[in-house]
């Protein structure tokens, strides 16, 4: 999955996770996700937003800016996938957007 392939590629720079870019979800990756909050800015941050707006969530722009819209979208999306709604993107929400 091109979307996990580019987590992956995220997380190695600049977070130095040394993940083998395969594109599957599995516990290296899981375990090597930051956790993303409003105020982020970066690759990371539009993988989210793309991730919500694919779900079908309204945030306004794909900007990489973790502002008010994706803050709102990614509230819904943690409530609707009955995960703890605390408006932070962690292992638990990332878990569940791209694990298959």
């Amino acid at each position: 999955m091109k979307q996990i392939r580019s987590i992956q590629k995220t997380l190695n720079s600049p977070y130095a996770a040394g993940l083998i870019v395969v594109g599957k979800w599995g516990a290296q990756t899981k375990a090597a996700i930051v956790t993303v909050e409003k105020g982020a800015k970066g690759n990371l941050t539009w993988i989210l937003q793309a991730a919500l707006y694919l779900e079908g969530y309204t945030l306004g722009s794909l900007d990489s800016v973790f502002g008010k819209g994706t803050e709102s979208a990614l509230y819904k999306f943690q409530k609707a996938r009955s995960l703890s709604a605390d408006k932070i993107a962690g292992k638990a929400t990332f878990t569940e957007m791209f694990a298959a």
